[in-house]
């Protein structure tokens, strides 16, 4: 509680005056000088309301106790007033740029300057109240904005799951394009910082990537499971895989915030896009395919390649690297190519220790 006021001049007559405007309100302190007065702040600084300070003393004069207060912090939390005879305007200018809440000449009218004092005690303590409330209300929000990713991404696994609960195989295939697309999104920016992909974009895309395949789940199992080739009406409804899990997704998009939920659209529907504007469902060409969705796709494709099947048998490394630089899985941006070539020798690392 701040109830105390440490008055700070070399004149006993000017301290006693002062002591008796502010007796019935507030405890005094009195110091004789610049000296005192430092030691008096250390001492009670979590219960001034004020500090009344004169400028001309021995010692320390009040300049270099104002001096000394500003580069402790002090004249953050306790006001500092000046009571002085001098009326230079340089040195009233020099006061305030040290931190002088108010400069009050002598001699004194005691109603003035007890109405002056009690309004700047008043506002600082209001505003020490307001900071207060504001570090309150931003470390709550902080907590639930831990609470509300800490759901997202338990939100985002246990949909993940579900999918591997239908197919082990796309289960184990989703946790690889993870780890998988962390790698491709890292080479991305260590390659191309100028497009500004953050650990932050990287975290939110990695996240997302789980999703990928969700609409899956719409799939029927004759058709999701089936041992060999599927015929074009087969493949027709697997491939609204990516439409059907946009909408499985728009049920989520409360609960997700704004940011995550975009991404995490962007790679379920535009991951079987292609940079020729030959993929589906939208037959987008080039960059209007989000960066998020051409990450994934490549690392989506790789895994499909060297993963045995059961519908085929797995190709080697070399095999899947090649077919990807080359364009028999579809083409792919030569952005992603670049990338996907930095980081083969670690993606290929990867792959034999998550099959």
């Amino acid at each position: 509680m701040r109830n105390k006021i440490l008055i700070v001049d070399d004149e006993e007559l000017n301290r006693e005056l002062l002591k008796q405007i502010f007796e019935e309100d507030y405890e005094i302190i009195m110091a004789e000088n610049g000296k005192e007065a430092i030691l008096a702040v250390d001492q009670h600084i979590k219960e001034l309301a004020v500090v009344l300070l004169d400028l001309v003393m021995p010692v320390v004069d009040g300049y270099h106790v104002l001096q000394v207060l500003n580069t402790k912090g002090v004249l953050k939390k306790v006001p500092v007033i000046l009571i002085t005879a001098n009326t230079d305007v340089q040195a009233a200018l020099d006061c305030y740029s040290l931190g002088a809440v108010d400069i009050i000449n002598k001699p004194f009218t005691a109603q003035i300057i007890h109405r002056r004092i009690l309004n700047t005690i008043e506002m600082y303590q209001n505003k020490e109240k307001l900071e207060k409330l504001l570090r309150s209300s931003n470390r709550k929000l902080w907590e639930k904005e831990q609470q509300l990713e800490a759901f997202n991404d338990y939100l985002i696994e246990a949909v993940s799951d579900i999918v591997e609960f239908r197919d082990l195989e796309s289960g184990m295939h989703i946790k690889r394009v993870k780890g998988l697309t962390q790698i491709m999104a890292q080479a991305y920016a260590k390659l191309y910082p100028e497009e500004g992909l953050t650990e932050e974009d990287i975290y939110m895309i990695v996240k997302a990537s789980a999703l990928h395949d969700i609409g899956k789940i719409a799939v029927p199992d004759n058709i999701l499971l089936k041992p060999g080739r599927l015929t074009d009406e087969e493949f027709k409804i697997m491939q609204s895989h990516t439409t059907k899990g946009c909408e499985i997704l728009s049920k989520l998009e409360e609960v997700q915030d704004s940011g995550q939920y975009q991404v995490s659209y962007d790679i379920c529907r535009h991951h079987h896009e292609r940079y020729d504007g030959r993929g589906y469902p939208d037959g987008l060409v080039g960059d209007d395919i989000p960066l998020s969705a051409q990450l994934v796709s490549v690392v989506d494709v790789y895994d499909a390649l060297v993963s045995e099947r059961v519908y085929k048998k797995a190709f080697s490394k070399d095999e899947a690297y090649d077919m990807i630089m080359n364009g028999k899985c579809g083409i792919f941006s030569p952005k992603m190519l670049k990338c996907f070539e930095e980081a083969r020798k670690v993606i290929e690392l990867f792959s034999d220790t998550h099959q």
